[in-house]
Formats: C-alpha cells, structure tokens, sequence
C-alpha cells in the first residue's frame, strides 16, 4: 500500500509585501499538518536549510517537529533532514535530539540524514564540499551507536572525537526510529541502499534519473553492502509539488506556477556548482549546462501540468500521478504544498480535497 506524506521547506518567496510573515508560514504550516493528520497521511518530513531567503526559512527543524508532535495524533514526523556534518550538528547533539523527539512523539519519529548540496550553507559553516559526503560516512554508524550502546565507548575519526560517555536518553523504538537519506542524485541512492537506509527522494533532476535510480536502489538493498543501522529501511519516496482543484484551470495558473517557482529555486541552488569540479557535487554542475533540464523551466504551464508524475490538476489527474508513482514501485508519495505564492487558505483547500477524493482510491 502506498503511504503518502508532506515535506515542508516553509518557503517565505520574494517580494514578500502582501505574503506571509515568517511567523505566519510556520503557524499556516502547523495548521495544514493537523489536517492532514486529521485526513490519514502517514508522515510529514521538514526540512533543515540555512541561509536560503525566500526558498526555506526551516533552521530548526527538531523545535517544528516538536510542536507537530504535540499537536497530532497519528501522523509520523520526520526530519527530512538532519544534516550530519559536525560544522552544522555534533553527532552526539543529533542522537540526543532523535532521541527526545522519538519519546515526545511516543515512537512517531523517523530519522533523515544528509550534508547539504548548497554552497551557502556549507560556505557559511566553513565546511570544504570535498568533505561532506565522507563527514556524513563517518557520523551515520556512531549515532546508531550512540542510540544503541551504553555508554558509549568513544570514538577517534578524521571528523569527530571524543571519550567514553552515556550518550542520553535513549529512543524508544525498538531497536533505533527508522533511518533515512535525502537521494537527489543518483550515486546518492546507491549510498543509501548500501547503508541500508531509506531513500528520501528530493531531487529535481533530470528526467527519468529518480525512475532508474530507484529501480537500481530496490536492487541493491536486497544485499545492503555498508548497513548501518540494526535493521534496514528498505523505501524510496519520491516528492513533488501537489496542488489539486476541482477547475483544472485554476490548478494550472496555482499549482504549475507554483512547480515551475519551486523548480527554478531549486536549480539555482546547483548553480555555484557550475564550472567547478567539486568531488561529490559533479552531478548539479552538469545539470546546469544540460539543455533538457534547462527547459523544463522554459516549458508552457500545461506541459508542466501534464508531466506523468504531476499531482498537479483535478482529483482525478492528480490521481494518475499517483497511480504512475505506484507503478514504479514507490513506497511513499510525498506532497510538497506550501510553495511559491500559493495562498493558506487555497493550500487547506487543495489539501483536503486530496485527501477526501484522491487517498481513498489507493487504501
């Protein structure tokens, strides 16, 4: 059964004049989860980001998800992602925070990992890009350690250090939450299946890379070559824009518009990569000079809408997008909504909507 989700970056777009506050995006965002915990999604994912005005303003995600926990009933809460680096998080201060949330949200809690793929935010950590990947190697094993070992030996790496200690408190699932990686590249998926761990699908790459990168990840993980954690999470779900209107119109001139925004944000996020021959981060120079990918954001609003993956239209197109998700073995959809200058009151719409006419044709 496919489950479905939300992943929120709690964007805040420019010009802001007329747009919410920040304050207002985080509380608009606290009020679509308690309906979409109230409608049957099975998660909901936030972001970590820093630096990033306009495109996401979620520097604290543990605070968020906290509040979430407290404020639904069912809905399990992800950190969608953790970034493991030690510049951003001390390993021992994401186990500690993993943990906390795991007990206030009585076993809700579902741990994603990455290392960031912008250069602002590592440039403004002073964290050198060649590092990030082997940093995030390096820390992923000792916090599946620290959850699971007391006390806690130590450790002496390249990265991090420290002595013996009990690492506290310790989560309450049983034997770690469930472990997830942020896949928007194809190696990444790879990484992820070796690890043993789920793959949080958040590119916008080229077209057809998540469907092989998937086939290649389901392949893989059957023989995790690098597992890391004491059980495997064997999952990919993929995320996308969702907007869903009775009026297909009103669909395109909200959600495509929102998509193609949320799109173009994305890529410029790649753009410093350009040019430049960093070790880990080749894939979002090379997308920069690929036409194909280029285009996609120069594309008619109604090709945007008519992708094959789209949720983006009537109930009944949305629908097809999930169904086409479905039929390449994704195990969880999950639904971007608060994006680009689409309004509260039309993303409660367009959520309920979703939930009422679109999951029930997949339960």
């Amino acid at each position: 059964m496919i489950r479905f989700g939300l992943v929120y970056e709690i964007c805040r777009p420019e010009p802001f004049d007329g747009f919410s506050s920040e304050a207002d995006a985080y509380w608009q965002a606290m009020e679509q989860i308690c309906l979409a915990d109230e409608l049957g999604f099975d998660h909901v994912w936030e972001v970590e980001h820093h630096f990033l005005e306009g495109y996401s303003i979620s520097s604290a995600p543990e605070v968020f998800l906290s509040a979430v926990a407290q404020n639904t009933k069912r809905i399990r809460v992800g950190n969608g992602v953790r970034l493991l680096p030690p510049p951003f998080n001390h390993p021992v201060r994401s186990a500690e925070m993993a943990a906390v949330l795991d007990i206030m949200s009585k076993g809700r809690y579902d741990f994603g990992v990455g290392r960031s793929i912008t250069e602002a935010e590592l440039g403004g950590f002073r964290i050198d890009p060649e590092d990030s990947r082997p940093m995030l190697d390096e820390v992923l094993p000792e916090i599946v350690r620290m959850w699971t070992e007391h006390p806690y030996p130590g450790f002496e790496g390249r990265y991090f250090s420290m002595p013996e200690r009990p690492v506290l408190p310790k989560p309450v699932q049983d034997p770690h939450p469930p472990i997830w990686m942020a896949c928007t590249q194809p190696s990444s998926f790879d990484l992820a299946a070796d690890f043993g761990i789920g793959a949080l699908a958040f590119g916008v790459g080229a077209p057809g890379d998540v469907v092989h990168s998937l086939k290649r990840y389901k392949e893989r993980i059957a023989n995790p070559a690098r597992q890391v954690g004491k059980v495997v999470t064997n999952a990919v779900a993929p995320a996308t824009l969702m907007y869903c209107a009775e009026d297909a119109r009103k669909a395109l001139d909200m959600g495509a518009v929102a998509a193609l925004w949320y799109g173009a944000q994305t890529a410029k996020l790649f753009a410093p990569w350009a040019g430049k021959e960093v070790a880990g981060y080749e894939y979002y120079g090379q997308l920069v000079h690929d036409p194909e990918f280029v285009a996609r954001f120069l594309r008619p609003l109604e090709d945007a809408m008519n992708d094959e993956y789209s949720l983006i239209g009537t109930p009944d197109k949305v629908a097809e997008g999930v169904q086409a998700y479905v039929d390449i073995g994704a195990d969880q959809v999950i639904c971007l909504i608060q994006a680009g200058r689409i309004a509260h009151e039309e993303i409660m719409a367009s959520l309920r909507l979703f939930g009422e006419e679109v999951m029930p044709k997949f339960r």
